[in-house]
Parts: structure tokens; sequence; C-alpha cells
């Protein structure tokens, strides 16, 4: 990665326009949300402006985590979507944190940036499992693909491919006919919070495309969609609460899970699809910077079998009906 770019070398909005007055901070008063996993929300683009030191910062990104280090008279706007935050300072560091909105941006539209998660990825297509390990070993780091097979998957060959803790693997679509998998090959291994972040940032981008219109894209979102729902409703809650976790916090995100199966079902109506599309950015960035450090501090290290559990987790079955009818 290039640490020398010169100062907002990289897009940001085209028609900003400030909200607030920007915030001076020094590792002595810097706030918790920005050392934490955290995202612009829609139609809001952040700033950071280095005037002293060093700031070093970690994006998620379809490979893993990247880290980018921002040196003094150095700036760099970070995107609407983009999980990021801050992870080191040095005594002498000093920036500026500001918040714009684009004046020509869309509240009823997932993030581009999101979008291309899938879109960007190219496709290939594995004969048969031992094909698909072997060539899934063959991707560079930071390198993905969607990845296709007209044989039947299982969760041994999925943990088989994800054994050493270095792949993402997000089911597409599933079924009698064969599989479509997004496959990424990470710069380091992860753990269970950049799994679900990742499964996110997969959600929104079969989103986008659905809402271009293509019928493969909208049955990638149902079944996306309904699996990280039943991860966490099946596998992720009953081990929070069971460790002593928030009650309280699982009933919301469990009546927000509702609305938000209720809204997908007739995301052609404006009404319902600006009320997704809103309900669905603030529940993934509820999730990534408040909820999943919490379950990851009850869980312990029962947090690496939860990650297995939910990296081979199947689309459950219920959908294969409804991907059909769609």
């Amino acid at each position: 990665m290039d640490h020398n770019r010169s100062r907002d070398s990289l897009p940001g909005p085209e028609h900003p326009r400030p909200l607030g007055r920007s915030r001076v901070y020094t590792p002595g008063d810097l706030p918790k949300r920005l050392v934490e996993w955290h995202s612009p929300r829609i139609n809001r683009w952040e700033r950071l402006c280095i005037t002293a030191g060093m700031l070093a910062i970690e994006m998620r990104e379809a490979s893993g985590t990247a880290c980018e280090r921002l040196e003094a008279g150095e700036s760099r706007w970070i995107a609407p979507g983009v999980r990021w935050r801050v992870a080191e300072t040095r005594p002498d560091t000093r920036f500026e944190f500001e918040v714009h909105a684009d004046t020509l941006g869309q509240a009823d539209a997932p993030q581009t940036l999101r979008s291309e998660l899938l879109d960007a990825a190219g496709r290939v297509t594995a004969a048969d499992s031992e094909g698909l390990n072997a060539w899934a070993h063959e991707l560079a780091p930071g390198e993905r693909r969607v990845v296709g097979g007209g044989f039947e998957l299982n969760g041994s060959i999925v943990h088989a491919l994800t054994d050493d803790g270095r792949f993402f693997w997000h089911p597409l679509a599933d079924g009698p006919g064969g599989f479509a998998a997004l496959i990424a090959h990470a710069e380091r291994p992860f753990g269970l919070a950049e799994y679900l972040g990742r499964d996110h940032a997969v959600i929104e981008a079969a989103l986008a495309g659905s809402l271009r219109g293509d019928g493969e894209y909208k049955r990638w979102l149902l079944a996306t969609l309904e699996r990280h729902l039943h991860i966490e409703e099946e596998l992720l809650f009953p081990a929070y609460l069971e460790a002593g976790g928030r009650e309280a916090w699982v009933h919301g995100l469990q009546n927000e899970h509702k609305y938000l199966r209720q809204y997908l079902a007739d995301l052609d109506d404006p009404g319902n699809r600006r009320k997704f599309l809103r309900l669905l950015d603030g529940h993934d960035e509820k999730e990534e910077r408040v909820v999943y450090p919490d379950i990851l501090e009850h869980l312990g290290a029962r947090a690496a079998a939860l990650l297995v559990k939910s990296k081979t987790f199947p689309i459950p079955a219920v959908m294969h009906t409804r991907v059909q009818e769609s």
C-alpha cells in the first residue's frame, strides 16, 4: 500500500457539505467510537486531516483487514459503508476529524463501495471438490472470486477449504443444480466478528445488484440475508445469552430481523425499499460497532468454534423454495 500519497489524493464526495465543526483529537482524548469498528452512514463521508505525528487506521476489505499510515500533512476521505478504526497513534499525533454530506448522494441505494465486492470479483468454475480446493489455494492474498460448480457441497468440504483460517467463504446459492459462493484469501487470519462483518458487506453487494434488476443478484440477496440471520439466531445469540449476554439487545436485534424480512419481501415498493436500506445500514453498524465486540468479550475462546460453524453454515433449506419462486 502506498503510504506516501499526497494530501486528499483519494476521491471524496462530489459536492461535500460540512456537518458541524471539525474536531481536533490527540491520543489523550481519542473517543472510543473511533478505535472501534464503525463506518460513515448513508450519504455521510468522514475526513481525517493529520496535523502532527502519525495516525494508522485499519479498514475492512474483501480479503481481510488493510492498514494505512497517514503522516503529518496528509488527509484521507472515508466513504460511506467503509468499516474502519484508529489502530495506532504516536504521542505527538494530532488530527482533525470532519463529517460531510454529499448533496448528490442517494439514500435509497446501497453504497458503490459495497456493490463492487461482488461486481469486481471475477468468476470461475470448479469441476469437483478437489479442483475447488486446489484452485482456491492458488488465490494470492488479497484476491477474491465468485466460484461456482455443478456438484453438491457439504460442511466437510467447506471446512477443509477454510481450515487454515485465511479464507472467507460466503455461500450465494446452493441447490440440486450446484452452488455459487464468494471466496477471498485474507491477508492474515481473521476472527468471528470480522467474518460476520464481511458477511454484511456480501449482503449489501447482492442488494445493489438486485436493485439494478439483476435476477441472479436478487436470488443471492434472499439467500445471503436469510443465512446471516439464521447464523445469528441459531448460533450467535444462544451462545451469547448462555454466556450472560444482554437479553434486551438480543430481543431488539431479533425484532429488527423481523422487519428486515418484512421489508425485503417487497423492495419494489419505494417506501419499503427506503425503510429496508436505512434499517439494514443502522443494524449492521450497531452489530459491528457495539454488539459483536460485547459478544466476543462474553464468549472468549469459544468464539473460535463459532467461527468454524459460521463459515460452514449452509443456506437454510427454506430458502431454496423461495429463491426458485423469485
